[in-house]
């Protein structure tokens, strides 16, 4: 919870709002905003001169949380959910030990910066127009005079379906449609993972070790479900005589 406003003792001047500023490299605005949304305690008063708000090493620590807590990707309104969880540090230190362990790739790839002359190797003889439909498609994005590619081996599995013959089209579709409801088994996933995480996992099972095996499963899992799933759809094309009619 944020602190009430006390007194300094006269040997404990604490700091400026400047001073505080010089100290934590975040400008006073931008602390006085903090304090506004109660992401930071309020200022104390020195005796010697309550005029002017003093801050002390517990403002500078909390400063250097929040600004941790953004650079990983957190959002004011989530921070300030941690900071007031009653034990700031007991509920900070789950949060960032989650983050350590679920952060990183489960795709097993990296984004990659690749120039024109490398993009243009990549999709080497593909139809003309192919690479504008990919771009839009969201599979590489221009950066200056380069491009980023989120995923390279998801691009060369689309751009090798276009080789054999598969318009770039049809493609595009299936994959709009493996993200659409890839995702949404994933927010379901993660779902579970926290109602588990809120059990206990339930075996007494250390949430970095779940997460590990999560990690080095998920994909192998994932591939023999969906293969699965496939060869029911296709059962049931082969069933159903009328879809097959033009």
């Amino acid at each position: 919870m944020v602190a009430e406003q006390t007194d300094l003792p006269e040997a404990e001047e604490g700091m400026t709002l400047d001073e505080l500023s010089a100290a934590t490299g975040i400008p006073p605005r931008t602390i006085r905003y903090y304090q506004a949304e109660k992401l930071l305690q309020k200022p104390q008063r020195a005796r010697s001169d309550a005029r002017v708000a003093r801050y002390t090493s517990k403002h500078v620590e909390r400063l250097e949380l929040v600004a941790e807590l953004r650079d990983r990707g957190l959002k004011l309104p989530a921070i300030r959910g941690l900071l007031e969880a009653g034990d700031t540090s007991h509920s900070v230190a789950d949060w960032l030990g989650l983050d350590s362990h679920l952060r990183g790739s489960w795709g097993h790839d990296e984004p990659r910066i690749v120039t024109s002359g490398e993009l243009a190797e990549l999709l080497g003889d593909t139809p003309p127009g192919t690479q504008g439909l990919l771009e839009e498609a969201g599979f590489f994005t221009r950066q200056g005079n380069s491009w980023l590619i989120p995923s390279e081996p998801l691009l060369m599995v689309c751009v090798e379906l276009v080789r054999n013959g598969v318009d770039v089209d049809v493609v595009v579709d299936a994959s709009s449609i493996l993200a659409k409801y890839l995702g949404k088994a994933a927010d379901k996933l993660i779902a579970v993972f926290v109602d588990a995480v809120r059990h206990g996992l339930g075996s007494g099972a250390e949430t970095s070790v779940m997460v590990d095996a999560l990690r080095s499963s998920a994909g192998e899992a994932a591939r023999i479900i969906f293969g699965q799933q496939l060869e029911r759809a296709i059962d049931e094309l082969l069933s159903d005589t009328k879809r097959l009619r033009r």
